[in-house]
């Protein structure tokens, strides 16, 4: 029987304990990036992840549901 990310206890990054963000946290940062105001390394500093990090939740390669 397979258990789905989306049905374990630990929910930040379903499932995955080393997730430092939630998908709806990573919702909220992409919000902020649209903004125009921050860019990628100012998000990397002001979340304390890499800059690489930043780029693969910008571009959902990383923290999406679907």
């Amino acid at each position: 029987m397979s258990v789905s990310i989306y049905d374990r206890k630990d929910r930040r990054g379903g499932g995955y304990s080393k997730r430092k963000f939630t998908f709806e946290e990573a919702e909220m940062i992409r919000e902020e990036y649209k903004t125009g105001v921050f860019t990628q390394e100012q998000l990397a500093q002001k979340y304390s992840v890499s800059q690489p990090l930043m780029n693969q939740i910008l571009t959902k390669k990383t923290y999406t549901k679907d």
